[in-house]
């Protein structure tokens, strides 16, 4: 770019940035009487686009892409603001809209993310929340997968607090036992039982579930579907083959029967951010 060119830049730059300035401070006039969701909105627009301004240095292409990105984040915010109740709309709380839109710069072109950080931006600007949002649900956001979200948002179309899930165990011939699978989680693919162990481990140390085997669901149906699967029946038959080999130790393989319970941090997410 040679300095003619630059200097054209730095001077369409200026004059895009003084009208924004202008506009920001007709809103921000307009606001004193009463906050609108048109005019919240439209406000945290114009973070999203500051926030979003190393968009420039992409190729063309790839800009094009990513702006129309970015126009979606801001129309997914403003679905989410308009339809707060006028009566309980208030100013975002900052430290909350500040890191959420700083972070979603990295995220915001996957669906799930979109709309995670839509959602807790719009709710900070709804005074219901006020004693539910929290600056940690930011973080959350970020180090939360796709497997993730769909278990929490298992819990959400379920309306429950709590899902079933095990240990596979082998039960030895002398006292005790081994635990052979741990924290397996059955929900799409019956005979992929590792699929979601990781999964949970994560949620727990985030703080949004919690994982417990000193309780169960009372309904033992719920866990049938860990007992009905290959992977659960071709075990069980390979001890029971084995059981009258004095080398081998094992005389049964079954479940332990647990929790996967969402914590009040967990429901405040889910209620907010799903």
């Amino acid at each position: 770019m040679d300095e003619k060119d630059k200097q054209l830049c730095e001077t369409t730059f200026a004059v895009e940035s003084a009208k924004q300035a202008a506009k920001l401070g007709k809103d921000v006039a307009s606001d004193i009487v009463r906050p609108t969701s048109k005019s919240i909105g439209e406000n945290i627009g114009l973070l999203v686009d500051g926030v979003f301004g190393w968009l420039g240095v992409w190729g063309q292409m790839q800009k094009i892409r990513q702006e129309k990105n970015l126009e979606e984040f801001k129309k997914e915010i403003n679905k989410n603001i308009e339809a707060i109740p006028q009566d309980n709309l208030k100013e975002p709380t900052m430290y909350i809209i500040g890191p959420a839109i700083e972070a979603s710069k990295y995220y915001y072109e996957e669906a799930q993310f979109k709309e995670m950080f839509a959602k807790l931006i719009a709710a900070s600007c709804d005074d219901r929340d006020n004693d539910k949002i929290s600056p940690y649900f930011v973080e959350a956001i970020k180090q939360i997968s796709h497997k993730e979200a769909m278990i929490l948002t298992l819990f959400r179309d379920k309306k429950t607090s709590a899902l079933p899930i095990v240990n596979y165990r082998l039960i030895l011939k002398t006292i005790g036992e081994k635990y052979y699978e741990k924290y397996v989680f059955i929900h799409d693919n019956p005979d992929n039982i590792r699929k979601y162990s990781d999964s949970l481990i994560n949620l727990q140390r985030l703080g949004l579930v919690s994982l417990d085997f000193q309780n169960w669901l009372t309904d033992n149906n719920f866990y049938q579907i860990y007992k009905d699967n290959v992977f659960f029946k071709n075990t069980k038959q390979e001890i029971l083959k084995n059981i009258e080999n004095p080398d081998f130790e094992c005389r049964d393989f079954d479940i332990q029967k647990g929790i996967l319970e969402l914590t009040p941090l967990g429901k405040n997410f889910i209620d907010l951010c799903l």
